[in-house]
């Protein structure tokens, strides 16, 4: 708590504000709340979210993992992709490994993603086909932003015009200029 913020955590939570809204609660009178037992002559409401407000907060996240990826940095992204999933009310993220080809893994809890994952690949790094299977999946919302991760050492991507951003190590550039948001991990 005595320390500053670091830089690229901020942004990237920025980013995410951006993107989530933060959910609203609701009372309602249908379920009472659970401190209803010390005055019951008091009708007390309970607070929920919306389930229909939970269900489209969601993201893609197309994971580097070649060969060249460094094991610190995929264990940093995968700790901040789950921690702000979970602080922003983000039920599923959709990720989706890339090497030589994409390795779906379809719609993942942000608890599993903190867990243990067993990540696929490390050999070569081609992105776009990552990106072309998000885009062509009937269940991925075509308003869902991407968050890329790599350590820059890949091809050119077309985005067709989707929401999206760059997590890259600092002091690395990537090989053409990105049209969205880059953060620099540290």
């Amino acid at each position: 708590m005595s320390q500053p913020p670091i830089p690229w955590d901020v942004e990237l939570a920025r980013w995410f504000d951006e993107r989530f809204e933060p959910l609203e609660k609701r009372r309602t009178y249908a379920r009472l709340s659970r401190r209803q037992w010390a005055t019951p002559d008091i009708p007390r409401p309970s607070y929920r979210y919306e389930e229909t407000a939970r269900e489209g907060r969601t993201f893609g996240v197309l994971l580097d993992t070649s060969g060249s990826m460094d094991r610190a940095l995929l264990a940093a992204a995968l700790g901040a992709i789950a921690s702000y999933s979970a602080a922003r009310d983000v039920n599923r993220v959709r990720v989706v490994f890339c090497d030589a080809c994409p390795y779906d893994q379809g719609y993942m809890e942000a608890a599993d993603i903190a867990g243990s994952v067993r990540v696929r690949g490390r050999g070569g790094t081609v992105l776009q086909p990552g990106v072309e299977l998000l885009e062509q999946a009937g269940d991925f919302p075509k308003e869902a932003p991407l968050l890329i991760i790599t350590d820059c050492e890949c091809d050119r991507m077309n985005f067709y015009g989707r929401d999206h951003a760059f997590l890259v190590p600092r002091g690395r550039n990537l090989p053409f200029p990105p049209k969205g948001p880059v953060f620099y991990l540290e």
